[in-house]
């Protein structure tokens, strides 16, 4: 293909200001849908790319073929017997297909197939220009971008997350002409809104970049990110070191065009607040980086980042520090009323916190969590004194009545900390208030301390099963309450403090607690078998994320009850034996081998067979079904030991031993033998075998 047959291709739609977390998925959609229309419309392309700044979301598209690929279709019709009369003429049937397909029957050809003779059509499409493509290209993309939420502003009721004020629509340096929201594309667009709010005009798709760079506006989000970065570290180095936030600068990447850090700073006085306060005061009112000095202690100072080009930088520090001084003498404020009001007073107020409408209060939660952790406390033997783990639960939830976090939801748990150590309880209370919330993600860390884990445990499955029971378990993608995440925390937790318990009876003895509201709601009774099922699937979820195979997963937790939920420690040392063990035997013929097993044992039940596993000795015949029974009477208590011991590689090597003796009975021996009691016998024979391992794996279940 030469120069002449590609050009590139340029979409901008430049808007007002758009929300930050709205942008990078509004990209990711836009690659994907340009690129699902290109394979549709048959046009071949280069590389793909999109930027965005908050008043522009961009699409540039390399190498873009001046011309769709003609296209071939074989379209198959009716039966060719169907085509033609006794006459040898053409029948309705067949007119029918070559109308439809808009050409006559002498242009119809025979087909023939495994299936018999049809008649078929050879379509033949040539390519279109790839400009006229474009025009209905460009407002496609543009009208299946998805927002969370999203705005009518004009007449023709178009929707977009933000008003549309013009679009860039080029093909090399032709413009793409469409309309779409009462507006025009064109080849100009606007650069910085606070500076020049002129007309710049775009000659091609390779200019784009550099022409708005010249204009003080960088497209491109990656070398924005890193202009931002260097902007800070210039501005900081000769003072201290920046608290690192990634979020935080991702998140002003797309609230600025062209990034210009101010060195801002405020009142030492304000040091003597914490320095989780500080940092949440610059970072939520004016989206603003706190700065440590060398030996990592907190400065009086902050950058801001500005806006557009290095100019009026006064301005902008004035700015920055009247409203972070307002909002640090605020949570001044907060901080010393709260530490006044202390946080027993705290308790009380929960009465008036409501936690769910149909479940109750927060107060009352913690009443339930204070039973559910001396009830695990207790018979776990989890060894925790009761008073301090009673203590820690009354004020598990106390800060979400302070001041401080009525303004900054966020530092929920990080102030119950603070204001505990400064009111004197003892550190590991302090710890389990802000500890308790962990994890704050499906893979964030959990507790680190036995009290924290405890009631972040307890707290995990009382929410777990109050949803439950009044049916608010998660369907499909929805899941407005978090419980799959809450699932997920109780699992990490619970294999971490509880590796070798069994966790049903207690997560059964938590919906004895619940309200009595709760209880009597229809959804109630089939609440635990669904909750059970619920962390079973998490449980697999968790498993195959850390790279384990489906079938490996389905083999180790299928062996559950259906409603078991132990041991859950011995999970991932059975799938790394199991890992290691698919790697010197041949698991796939294993399998077979049980499936077998399975199999026989599922048809001698539907034939009314008692499948036991009582072998009568006298009744076994044949030498390999004698050297079986034997072998599996050997390894029986040998494999009971090592499921004991937790030694899971040493129940494989057993497993390799019996298999080959397995194949010689099932080549040897007829199970259903016409004799009953002998077939009986047989088939308990190898419920007896099967059985050795089944609460170790489920062998079946693998590949």
């Amino acid at each position: 293909m030469t120069n002449d047959n590609i050009k590139n291709a340029l979409l901008e739609i430049g808007t007002e200001e758009i929300p930050t977390s709205y942008i990078e998925p509004a990209l990711k959609q836009i690659e994907q849908i340009a690129l699902k229309e290109f394979e549709i419309l048959n046009i071949k392309h280069g590389a793909i790319k999109t930027f965005a700044t908050p008043r522009r979301l961009a699409l540039i598209v390399g190498d873009l073929a001046v011309k769709s690929e003609d296209k071939i279709e074989e379209i198959s019709g009716p039966s060719w017997r169907a085509a033609k009369d006794v006459n040898g003429d053409w029948t309705r049937t067949a007119k029918g297909f070559a109308a439809k397909n808009g050409t006559s029957p002498d242009k119809l050809v025979k087909k023939v197939t495994e299936k018999g003779e049809y008649l078929s059509f050879i379509k033949k499409t040539k390519g279109e220009k790839t400009e006229n493509l474009l025009a209905s290209t460009f407002p496609k993309i543009i009208n299946s971008i998805a927002f969370p939420k999203s705005m009518i502003w004009e007449e023709s009721g178009f929707r977009f997350a933000r008003p549309i004020r013009n679009i860039i629509a080029l093909f090399g340096k032709k413009i793409i002409k469409f309309r779409i929201a009462d507006v025009n594309s064109s080849n100009w667009t606007i650069g910085l809104h606070t500076y020049d709010i002129s007309k710049i005009k775009i000659d091609s798709p390779e200019t784009y970049l550099t022409t708005l760079q010249n204009k003080s506006v960088l497209v491109d989000q990656n070398k924005r990110r890193e202009e931002m970065k260097k902007s800070i570290e210039s501005v900081v180095k000769n003072v201290g070191i920046i608290v690192p936030d990634e979020t935080l600068i991702d998140e002003v990447n797309y609230l600025v065009e062209y990034p210009s850090a101010v060195l801002c700073d405020f009142d030492r006085k304000y040091l003597d607040l914490p320095s989780e306060v500080l940092t949440v005061c610059m970072k939520k009112s004016q989206k603003c980086f706190a700065v440590n000095d060398k030996n990592n202690k907190f400065l009086n100072c902050f950058i801001g980042v500005k806006n557009g080009i290095s100019s009026y930088l006064e301005i902008a520090k004035e700015g920055y520090e009247r409203v972070v001084a307002a909002r640090l003498s605020d949570a001044e404020f907060f901080y010393k009323n709260d530490l006044n009001n202390g946080l027993d007073a705290n308790i009380e107020k929960l009465k008036g916190v409501i936690f769910h409408k149909e479940i109750g209060t927060v107060y009352e939660k913690i009443e339930r969590i204070k039973e559910i952790v001396a009830f695990f406390n207790k018979e776990f033997n989890v060894q925790l004194d009761d008073r301090t783990l009673q203590r820690a639960v009354s004020l598990s939830k106390a800060d979400l009545v302070t001041e401080m976090v009525f303004e900054y939801p966020e530092l929920q748990g990080i102030m119950g900390k603070i204001y505990a150590s400064k009111l004197g309880e003892s550190f590991e209370v302090a710890e389990s208030i802000e500890q308790h919330y962990l994890p704050l993600s499906a893979s964030g860390k959990i507790p680190s301390n036995k009290l924290a884990s405890l009631i972040s445990l307890s707290d995990r499955i009382d929410t777990l099963a109050a949803n439950f029971s009044i049916g608010l378990e998660p369907s499909g993608s929805a899941d407005p309450y978090g419980l799959r995440r809450a699932a997920i925390g109780f699992i990490r937790i619970a294999t971490q403090i509880f590796p070798d318990k069994d966790l049903s009876f207690a997560v059964r003895k938590i919906f004895d607690l619940l309200p009595e509201n709760v209880k009597s709601n229809p959804k109630y009774k089939v609440a635990y078998e669904k909750l059970i099922n619920f962390l079973r699937q998490r449980i697999e979820g968790i498993l195959e994320s850390e790279g384990y195979s489906f079938d490996e997963v389905k083999s180790v937790v299928g062996i559950l009850e259906k409603e078991e939920l132990k041991d859950l420690g011995s999970l991932r040392p059975k799938l790394v034996s199991l890992k290691n063990a698919r790697q010197k035997g041949d698991f796939s013929s294993i399998s077979a081998v049980f499936k077998r097993i399975n199999n026989i044992l599922n048809q001698a039940k539907k034939q009314n067979v008692d499948v036991s596993e009582s072998i009568n000795e006298s009744l076994l015949v044949e030498d390999p079904e004698k050297k079986l029974f034997k072998f599996s009477v050997k390894i029986k208590a040998e494999v009971d030991v090592y499921v004991f011991q937790n030694k899971y590689t040493e129940i494989f090597d057993k497993v390799l031993e019996i298999k080959p003796i397995i194949d010689d009975f099932f080549e040897k021996v007829m199970v259903m033998a016409e004799n009953a009691a002998v077939k009986s016998n047989r088939i308990s024979l190898l419920n007896y075998t099967k059985n050795i391992f089944a609460k170790f794996l489920d062998f079946s279940a693998l590949q």
